[in-house]
Order: C-alpha cells, then sequence, then structure tokens
C-alpha cells in the first residue's frame, strides 16, 4: 500500500483542504476573545477605524488588537481599508458576528466548537470503552454554545415557516391548546412558542439543572415567566398531557429515542401530534459527505453519540440519522403517520400524529 503511486494533483488538493481547514479552526480561539471582549460590537458601532483608535474605544492593548484584526480580517471577517489601513464591518459581517438578536447571528457556533475540544479528553476514553459521556459533565460552554448556534434559525424559522405546516397547530394554540418542548435547553424555543399563543399551556423540560434555571431566568426578562412551566426532567419522566409534544434538535441524543417517543405517544391529547426537529441528512451516509454532513458528523461524535451512550439502551441514532430510521423510531412508539413535512439545507421538520 505504501508503495502505491500518488496523483501529485490529488495530493495537492487534499493537502489545501487541510490548510483551509487548519486555517479555519485556528480562527476559533480569535473569535470567541472578539466575541467575549465585544470586539465585533463595538467595530460596528465605531464604522471605519484604525487600530489605534479602535483599541482605545474598546479598552484593550493596540498589538494584540491589530494582530487580532489582521488575522479575521484574513479570514473574510473584517473589512480592510488598504489606503487607509483602517478597519471595518460590512452591514453583512456585522449581521452575523455583532447583532447577537439578529436572525443571521452566527458567532455561538464558535462556543460550540470550543466546548468539543474541552472534551476531547473523555471523549477519547470513551473511544477506548464504549461507554458514554454524561450529558451533565459536558463543559458548560457547549450548553451556552447550543443556545446560541441554534437561536437564529429557530427565530427565523419556527413560528413562520415551520410550526404553520404542523396540522392545526396554530389554531389549536390560539384557542388555548398545550405544548411540551422536551430537552428544551436554555428554552428558546419555548420562550418563542410563549410569545406567539399567549393563549396556550406551555411547558419545558430538560435534564440539566442549570439549563433550566437559565431558561427560568430568561423567561423572567421576557416577562413570560407566568405562561411557561419549567422543569428538571427527563424525556420519560415529565408529568402531564398535552396537544403537542415537541423534541427540538435532541432526540437523536436520547439513549432511547423509543421510549421518549412512546412516552411521548402516551401523553398526548387524543389527536395530538409529536413535532421533530432534526438536522437535514439522507438515510444514505455517503449523500452526507458535505459541508453540512462534515460538521454534523463531528458534533454528533464530540456530543451527541457520547451523550446517548451515557444513557439507557444507548441506541446512538446520531445527528445525521436520516428521515427514514426517525420515523421508524416513532412507528415503533405507536405512531402510524409520520411524516417530513420541511426540510431546507439544515434542518428537517417532521410530524407523528396520535
Amino acid at each position: 500500500m505504501l508503495d502505491s503511486p500518488i496523483d501529485i494533483e490529488k495530493l495537492k488538493k487534499l493537502q489545501f483542504k487541510v490548510m483551509q481547514d487548519v486555517a479555519a479552526a485556528a480562527v476559533v480561539p480569535l473569535m470567541r476573545i472578539g466575541d467575549q471582549l465585544g470586539l465585533f460590537k463595538k467595530l460596528s458601532e465605531l464604522g471605519e477605524v484604525s487600530s489605534q483608535k479602535f483599541s482605545e474605544e474598546a479598552e484593550v492593548d493596540e498589538r494584540y488588537l491589530r494582530e487580532w484584526l489582521h488575522a479575521i480580517s484574513a479570514a473574510g471577517f473584517v473589512s480592510y481599508n488598504k489606503e487607509d489601513k483602517t478597519f471595518s464591518l460590512s452591514p453583512e459581517q456585522a449581521a452575523v458576528f455583532a447583532q447577537e438578536e439578529g436572525p443571521a447571528n452566527m458567532i455561538g457556533a464558535y462556543d460550540v466548537l470550543t466546548g468539543a475540544v474541552h472534551n476531547e479528553k473523555d471523549v477519547l476514553k470513551a473511544f477506548k470503552t464504549g461507554e458514554g459521556v454524561p450529558y451533565e459533565d459536558a463543559c458548560p460552554i457547549c450548553f451556552q454554545g447550543t443556545a446560541r448556534f441554534f437561536k437564529p434559525s429557530y427565530q427565523a424559522n419556527l413560528i413562520k415557516k415551520w410550526l404553520p405546516l404542523i396540522e392545526g397547530f396554530e389554531e389549536k394554540m390560539k384557542s388555548g391548546g398545550s405544548f411540551a418542548d422536551i430537552g428544551c435547553g436554555h428554552g428558546l424555543s419555548t420562550l418563542m412558542i410563549a410569545d406567539a399563543f399567549p393563549s396556550g399551556k406551555v411547558a419545558g423540560f430538560d435534564i440539566h439543572g442549570p439549563s433550566i434555571d437559565q431558561a427560568k431566568n430568561l423567561a423572567k426578562d421576557a416577562n413570560l415567566l407566568d405562561q411557561i412551566e419549567y422543569g428538571v426532567a427527563d424525556a420519560k419522566s415529565y408529568e402531564g398531557s398535552y396537544d403537542y409534544i415537541a423534541f427540538f434538535d435532541c432526540l437523536h441524543d436520547m439513549g432511547d429515542p423509543v421510549g421518549a417517543a412512546k412516552y411521548a405517544f402516551d401523553h398526548l391529547n387524543e389527536g395530538g401530534s409529536v413535532i421533530l426537529i432534526e438536522p437535514t441528512a439522507s438515510d444514505i451516509p455517503e449523500d452526507n459527505f458535505n459541508i453540512f454532513g462534515q460538521m454534523y458528523y463531528s458534533f454528533s461524535t464530540m456530543g451527541c453519540i457520547p451523550t446517548s451512550k451515557s444513557q439507557e439502551v444507548g441506541l446512538s441514532l446520531g445527528a445525521q440519522a436520516g428521515p427514514s430510521r426517525l420515523i421508524n423510531v416513532l412507528n415503533e412508539a405507536g405512531f402510524k403517520n409520520c411524516k417530513v413535512v420541511k426540510k431546507n439545507a439544515s434542518n428537517m421538520v417532521l410530524e407523528a400524529r396520535r
């Protein structure tokens, strides 16, 4: 095998791909430093500015800042005026990196990546033992990053594009229907539901106590805490019955997704539905060998699979399970009418009726 001839052009192409990935990975800590120091937001406010003026306004060392600016400019995330040697953010760069509440913000992705690196030691050990890594043992940055990473997409799609495709959802919730968000994390999707449907009964459950505490804090800040019931519970221990039970980007993380779906089936009101939002994937692995698949398979290796293996059954669906496996899980749980109602480049929405 070692004596096999090497195609020089293929070798160069592979090496260049590695360099691209290394360059992308190299800015991860710089992006988090910029985020934590408020550099993107400050640059957005200042407009076109020299590194000296920027450093004074941001109250950071100019030499560190200048090197940071050069790196981020090389990545294409900051704009550089070579004539005046000044830096700025284009409207698009500001939308992605500086506007925390905007629908295009993606800075939270760097929290997810950092959390994955911090989890390396535990996942490496799990590779050898086949055991899992409990969800609550993950680096705290993971929980923050997950919430921030998914928030813009949910803001843009959940209420206006995805939920209207669930038969009768809007009418039911406007007239006092009930909704449970299982694996709600920091409760961002739960807040969106409560805000959009003030007459509805809304609940959010998660196994991670600190995340539920954060969800309550966010609900209080949004003056929605009185509208939401939050509780620490797993997917087979929450109480109550609901018209809709949702698993938003979390069913594939669970050790026993069939059991979770069966428990939901038993806690749905007559005519109710389970709603899944999952990463878009094909049932055929090689069809997922693209930029989204690279991202989701990587996240799954470091987070989803270890979490599932740490729980009972440990089915380990993974973040690229594909619609057929997910529908099989729902069918095994007792649902008969299961279908994909929406699919875009990054997410797919499934409905299963009782």
